[in-house]
């Protein structure tokens, strides 16, 4: 049996999706049960549990051979890297305590450096927490997603301008949510010979300039794209919600892409390119009719 955390999550659903759809057993671990009510249609069996709640991991994970894990973004946490740490105690304490025996991770490009990286610690830590646990060891280190442009729909659609914290012209590796979950559930069925194993995943490179030109063809209208001025960031974030440590986090790792330290490793990892376009993402999940090619 498979159990996949944060099963009603944009990756975790598509990781319970395809293992359903090859008639694999699932278990999908999530806090709002009511979440994954499609999924719990299409077969898969529901365990609710918070990750800070260590007994109620412990029982999710009984029987399971298999376990996606993840380590979530919170905007709401007042210490980021100290609820990771958190969470990853209770994902260790309830693999000891069942028979799983292969752990698939969740992981970032730039997951390599230790410090300086805000949010991509998260994946560092992860990537080191288990390295004393007799389990196989898989971790996908996963590209920028195209879903992180979504916040800005509405101001695309109102204004015809989309807010980036990037230099408008930087290119950066860009890839599906839904096809790293593909792929991440391909791999938990697949019987690999490594003890542990890195993949990287890329995808293709556009640039904020880019992505605004997609949309602009998608809703038929000029869209431009519009830095946000380094000294506003920390304003811009918490007024969206972020507490003061979150915004840190995410400022720290947009630095880090912008400087150029969150290229793949490339050492001892196989890279992956997935294959959806910016245009077939934003396709499928905003409903729009093809584009003209």
């Amino acid at each position: 049996m498979h159990v996949v955390s944060g099963a009603s999550g944009q990756v975790g659903s598509a990781v319970a999706k395809t293992l359903l759809t090859n008639g694999e057993p699932v278990t999908g671990v999530v806090r709002d049960a009511a979440k994954a009510s499609d999924l719990k249609r299409n077969g898969m069996s529901i365990a609710q549990a918070d990750l800070f709640d260590a007994s109620a991991l412990q029982k999710a994970f009984q029987g399971a051979d298999t376990v996606f894990l993840l380590t979530p973004e919170n905007p709401a946490s007042n210490d980021v890297l100290g609820d990771v740490k958190a969470i990853l105690k209770n994902y260790r304490d309830a693999i000891h305590a069942s028979g799983i025996q292969k752990i698939v991770g969740l992981s970032s490009i730039g997951a390599q450096h230790a410090s300086g990286t805000g949010n991509l610690e998260m994946s560092y830590l992860l990537e080191h927490a288990f390295h004393d646990l007799p389990v196989q060891q898989i971790f996908i280190r996963a590209t920028y997603y195209y879903s992180n442009w979504m916040p800005y729909i509405s101001t695309v659609q109102q204004q015809g301008i989309l807010p980036t914290f990037f230099p408008v012209d930087l290119k950066i590796p860009m890839g599906s949510p839904v096809d790293t979950g593909t792929f991440i559930a391909e791999i938990m069925m697949k019987d690999i010979p490594e003890q542990k194993k890195i993949y990287e995943l890329t995808g293709t490179l556009y640039s904020s300039a880019d992505v605004a030109s997609v949309l602009g063809n998608i809703f038929h209208r000029k869209v431009t794209a519009q830095p946000i001025p380094k000294n506003q960031w920390s304003e811009t974030l918490q007024q969206a919600g972020f507490t003061r440590d979150a915004a840190h986090n995410l400022i720290k790792m947009t630095e880090a892409v912008i400087d150029g330290r969150t290229l793949p490793e490339q050492k001892e990892t196989d890279m992956i390119k997935l294959p959806a376009s910016l245009e077939e993402y934003f396709q499928l999940t905003l409903h729009e009719p093809a584009l003209n090619k």
